[in-house]
C-alpha cells in the first residue's frame, strides 16, 4: 500500500470515547475566484461530557466574484454507524466517499446544496512534514499527517444547482486526529504565487491552551523557485511570528541567519463562513474560514550574519486559504453551531438601525 494511502487510514478502532478523526480537502480554482472545502469527519465524546458518536460531512464553497452568494457552508450529520473504512484505505460517510485519488459526495441543509465528484493527483508521492523535525512522536492531544501536497483537482462541484467544472484546480488533503482540540490555531495556505509558479507557502500559528505563559509555535514553510525555506525546523521556528492585526487578516515574519521573509494575509470579510468543533470533553473552538484569501510575501537576504538585510524578491497570490481557531467568535462571522447544519440566520435587515440607541431611553 502506497505511503500516502497508509496515512489515511482510519486511527479510530470502534471503541475509543473522547476521539476525533478528521480527513479534510481544500481545492482552489487556480484564477482565484472560487474555491471549495470538504470535510469527513468522525466524533465520539468522552465519557460524561454527554452527546452521542457521530460521523459528519461538511462542505463549503467561495465565490468572491459572487455579491448574493460569496460563501455557503453546510453539515450533515450521521450516527457514527454511517462511518466506513473502506478496503482500498479511504472512508465512506452515508453516501459520501474519501478514496484514494479521488472523493464524491453531497450535503443539503438551510436551502442549500453542494455536491462534489473529484480526482486529484500529483504532488508529492506521500505525506510531506509542514512542522519541526520529531513533532509526530511526541505525545501530542492532536496529530497530523498531511497526505496530498500539491495535489490537482479535476472534475465538478455544483453549488444549489450551477455545475462548476473544476480543471487545473492546485491543492491539498490532511488526515488528522486526537482526544483534545487545540485551543488556538491560525492556517494558511497559499499554492500559487504570479512571479514564481514553483513558489508554495503554508503557516500554522498554534497555542494548544489559551493560557498565560503557555507558548505559541509556529512553523512556516516556504519554497521558491530556488529554494526551500525551513523556518518551520528548529532554530528557525523560534524566529517566527504570526498575529491577526484585525479581523481576517493575518501579518508573519520568519528568519534563518542568511534568508529572512516577512508577509501579510487577508480575506474580504463577507467571504468568511465559521463552524463551531467540538471538543470531546463538551467545550467548542470557534472557526473562521475563507479559501479565497490573498497574501503578499517580502523575501530579504544577507551575505553572513552580520550584514544588512536586503530585499530580494516579492510574491504576490490571489489563490490561498486562511483559517483562524479560538474560543471566541470572529466579529461579523456567522457559524454553524455543533448540533446546527447550516449557518445561523443573519441578522433581518433593520433590526440593527431600528433598536434604540442605549443611553437615549
Amino acid at each position: 500500500m502506497p505511503s500516502s494511502e497508509r496515512a489515511n487510514l482510519p486511527r479510530w478502532n470502534g471503541h475509543q470515547r473522547g476521539f476525533f478523526e478528521i480527513w479534510f480537502l481544500v481545492v482552489l480554482d487556480p484564477g482565484g475566484d472560487r474555491a471549495w472545502w470538504l470535510r469527513y469527519t468522525l466524533f465520539t465524546p468522552a465519557p460524561g461530557s454527554g452527546g452521542e458518536p457521530r460521523a459528519t460531512m461538511w462542505a463549503a464553497a467561495f465565490d468572491c466574484a459572487s455579491s448574493d452568494r460569496p460563501a455557503v457552508a453546510l453539515k450533515a450529520i450521521h450516527p457514527a454507524s454511517a462511518f466506513t473504512a473502506l478496503p482500498s484505505g479511504g472512508v465512506r460517510i452515508a453516501d459520501s466517499e474519501l478514496t484514494p485519488g479521488h472523493c464524491h459526495g453531497q450535503v443539503a441543509s438551510g436551502g442549500h446544496t453542494i455536491t462534489w465528484d473529484l480526482r486529484f493527483q500529483g504532488g508529492s508521492p506521500g505525506p510531506v512534514r509542514r512542522e519541526p523535525r520529531g513533532t509526530a512522536l511526541l505525545p501530542l492531544p492532536t496529530h497530523v499527517s498531511h497526505v496530498h501536497d500539491d495535489a490537482t483537482f479535476e472534475g465538478t462541484v455544483t453549488v444549489d444547482g450551477e455545475r462548476i467544472d473544476v480543471k487545473g484546480a492546485p491543492g491539498l488533503q490532511k488526515h488528522l486526529w486526537g482526544h483534545r482540540r487545540l485551543e488556538e490555531l491560525t492556517w494558511l495556505y497559499c499554492p500559487r504565487f504570479r512571479e514564481d509558479d514553483a513558489a508554495r507557502l503554508e503557516l500554522m500559528a498554534v497555542r494548544a491552551k489559551r493560557k498565560r505563559g503557555h507558548p505559541q509555535l509556529s512553523p512556516i514553510y516556504l519554497r521558491t523557485r530556488d529554494a526551500e525555506h525551513t523556518f518551520h525546523e528548529v532554530p528557525h521556528v523560534l524566529l517566527s511570528s504570526v498575529t491577526s492585526p484585525a479581523s481576517g487578516e493575518l501579518s508573519f515574519r520568519a528568519a534563518s541567519a542568511t534568508v529572512a521573509m516577512e508577509g501579510r494575509a487577508w480575506c474580504d470579510p463577507r467571504t468568511l463562513v465559521g463552524y463551531a468543533y467540538r471538543d470531546p470533553t463538551g467545550w467548542d473552538v470557534l472557526v473562521a474560514q475563507s479559501d479565497v484569501a490573498r497574501c503578499e510575501v517580502q523575501l530579504f537576504s544577507r551575505p553572513h550574519p552580520f550584514a544588512a538585510w536586503r530585499p530580494t524578491q516579492k510574491l504576490t497570490s490571489t489563490v490561498g486559504a486562511l483559517e483562524f481557531h479560538g474560543p471566541e467568535p470572529m466579529p461579523g462571522v456567522r457559524y454553524i453551531p455543533w448540533d446546527g447544519t447550516a449557518l445561523e440566520a443573519e441578522e433581518a435587515p433593520g433590526d440593527a438601525e431600528d433598536a434604540p440607541a442605549l443611553g437615549t431611553g
